[in-house]
């Protein structure tokens, strides 16, 4: 019995772990989308921000979307709130296409 409740507190323990993770690899997409952004407010074309940083054209819509999508329901860190709020606005084009 009491390997089964060390069991239970070790996978406990593991799942905070991979919570955790979760929500750094969402912070992490959305920080990679607001700079996104910022290049494409620059005038840097959605399909050149692919070529440009390797990633896929999927990946970098996905990033803008995740970014707009934290910036649309205020789930931003302090520091940052007023920084992008018009990137909620600013271009919806790109962003949806595939």
């Amino acid at each position: 019995m009491a390997d089964e409740l060390e069991r239970a507190r070790k996978r406990e323990s593991k799942l905070v772990a991979v919570f955790s993770a979760i929500d750094a690899r969402a912070d992490a997409e959305a920080a990679l989308g607001e700079a996104l952004i910022e290049l494409k407010d620059l005038g840097v074309a959605q399909s050149d921000l692919a070529e440009m940083t390797g990633l896929s054209a999927r990946d970098v819509g996905a990033a803008i979307r995740a970014a707009k999508n934290r910036t649309a329901t205020g789930d931003q860190t302090p520091d940052n709130k007023d920084e992008h709020a018009s990137d909620t606005t600013s271009d919806h084009n790109g962003a949806q296409s595939h």
